[in-house]
């Protein structure tokens, strides 16, 4: 996708941010018309599906009729990942991702380079949408994989640019790099943004006070919130999304609940078997309306939720869910009392072949025990888990591995990556 064209598709989402509810329900419709027509003709998973069910793709009126279908399930998506994808297609542009895991069943991906770039566009509409200006020095503390190359002429501009640090290099030297690009905007793990500001504080160094503070892949709790608005001297934004289908909503300037990107995703919260009414907690279940490589049809993603039966008077129409729940991690404490985050940590085990299965344990600061299954009766991942490990919490922290059959689950169901312990630090601060 050109430059052109990515600024007319900028445009185009975020008008559709103020559309009249019968407009995007239109929408809706056609996007999903196209979508299971697709599935049916080149998806084998949904091909089976359908003959299963004995329905056929205009059998589907809207987004409400795809309760049809079975929910689709992590373990499902990995253990059957050939059938998601077209059998007769060319697979030499496809990109490779591979999620982290966070319930305990990693999963490979796959999507065209403008499926990725699609899903950018919507976070940037997020941030677009909040008061980020095209001029504004944005900066990203990320995992590398993330850290897409901005080479195009408006970058050069000075326009939308955007860097990235990496979530696995030392606070302090983030620190230094962020009083030397003085962002007008940081993006970030709550727990990094907590930790780096932290160092912040304490140096003695210059303070910086960005005037847009994003947060997202963990849980953003109350204490955590005000926190970093005492830290960063602003509250911040709130943006919730998953891997595998990208931005799911995000929190506007009222910060009462999170904005659905309905016009991408279809989202529903059920309560076991049956949609959950207003103010009802209950499962998060997504369909993306643009995935082709790889669709996406009625996926729990893991969180609860719940729907806010009211309006929003920011300016933007898309409806509001509620009281987000999912993955809420901490902190790890190493053995000389330096914390790290405890998701920063978990993902650094995500590129270590042979491993299956896993999760971090802490019970006392300065060890860590890993309880991981392999991917295959061959492999021994052990060594490479262990270097990761103590390279990056220090050699004197005590890393324990455990080999098992398989992983314990929760009563819900879940493999939490990582069960720590230690207590938030910033909770006695906060109060």
């Amino acid at each position: 996708m050109g430059a052109a064209a990515s600024f007319y598709h900028l445009a185009r989402l975020r008008r559709r941010l103020a559309w009249p509810a019968p407009k995007l329900e239109e929408l809706r419709r056609r996007k999903l018309a196209a979508l299971l027509h697709y599935c049916y003709k080149r998806i084998p998973y949904y091909r089976e599906l359908f003959d299963r069910i004995g329905a056929r793709p205009e059998d589907f009126a809207g987004p409400e009729d795809l309760v049809r279908f079975p929910l689709l399930d992590k373990q499902t998506l990995r253990d059957r990942r050939d059938e998601f994808v077209d059998p007769a297609a060319d697979r030499r542009e496809w990109i490779e991702y591979r999620s982290s895991g966070s319930t305990g069943i990693p999963l490979t991906l796959w999507y065209t380079r403008a499926e990725r770039l699609r899903m950018g566009h919507t976070v940037t509409r997020e941030l677009l949408f909040n008061g980020l200006k095209p001029w504004h020095r944005l900066v990203n503390v990320t995992e590398p994989r993330h850290a897409a190359p901005k080479n195009r002429w408006y970058h050069r501009l000075g326009l939308m640019r955007e860097r990235f640090l990496s979530v696995y290099d030392d606070y302090g030297a983030n620190l230094a790099a962020l009083r030397a690009l003085r962002p007008h905007a940081l993006i970030g793990f709550p727990s990094v943004l907590l930790l780096t500001g932290r160092r912040m504080l304490d140096d003695g160094g210059p303070i910086l006070r960005p005037r847009l503070l994003f947060t997202l892949a963990e849980v953003l709790t109350g204490e955590d919130r005000r926190a970093l608005a005492q830290q960063w001297g602003v509250e911040p934004l709130d943006l919730y999304g998953a891997n595998e289908v990208g931005h799911i909503a995000f929190q506007c300037s009222r910060r009462r609940g999170y904005h659905l990107n309905l016009d991408s995703l279809h989202v529903e919260v059920l309560a076991g078997d049956r949609p959950a009414g207003p103010g009802e907690r209950g499962e998060v279940v997504v369909t993306s309306f643009d995935l082709r490589v790889m669709p996406i049809l009625r996926y729990r993603v893991g969180d609860v939720a719940q729907w806010l039966d009211e309006p929003c008077d920011c300016g933007c129409r898309l409806p509001l869910l509620g009281g987000v729940a999912g993955r809420s991690d901490g902190f790890i404490a190493g053995a000389g009392g330096e914390l790290f985050s405890a998701l920063e940590i978990a993902l650094l085990l995500k590129p270590v072949l042979g491993i299956g299965q896993y999760r971090l344990v802490q019970e006392r600061p300065g060890q860590v025990r890993v309880e991981f299954t392999a991917a295959g009766r061959e492999t021994s991942p052990e060594a490479e888990i262990h270097r990761r490990l103590a390279q990056r919490l220090g050699a004197a922290t005590e890393i324990s591995l455990v080999r098992l059959e398989s992983l314990p689950r929760e009563q819900s169901g879940k493999i939490r990556m990582v069960v720590s312990s230690v207590p938030s630090p910033f909770r006695r601060r906060d109060k």
